[in-house]
């Protein structure tokens, strides 16, 4: 089963790591404009699936600000940065 994510970043240096990360393990994704309803520092979101195998939490950097699940009914927020 895959989960549809979406990381939203204080600088967009963050958002070049993710990429990195990302093209490393095959994983297609779109960087977005960060949704107006969440807050982004850089304004910039990288928005993606990934299978349980791989878990996001290992794609958080100091450079994150949040990670959201996607679902049908909107943004979950599963990790935010304390700052």
């Amino acid at each position: 089963m895959s989960r549809e994510y979406l990381f939203l970043f204080h600088t967009p240096l963050g958002v070049i790591k993710l990429k990195k990360k990302l093209n490393g393990w095959g994983v297609n994704f779109q960087v977005i404009d960060a949704p107006r309803t969440l807050s982004a520092e850089c304004g910039m979101a990288v928005r993606f699936e990934l299978v349980e195998l791989r878990p996001y939490l290992t794609l958080i950097n100091s450079q994150v600000k949040a990670v959201y699940q996607v679902t049908a009914e909107g943004y979950h927020v599963l990790w935010q940065d304390e700052q």
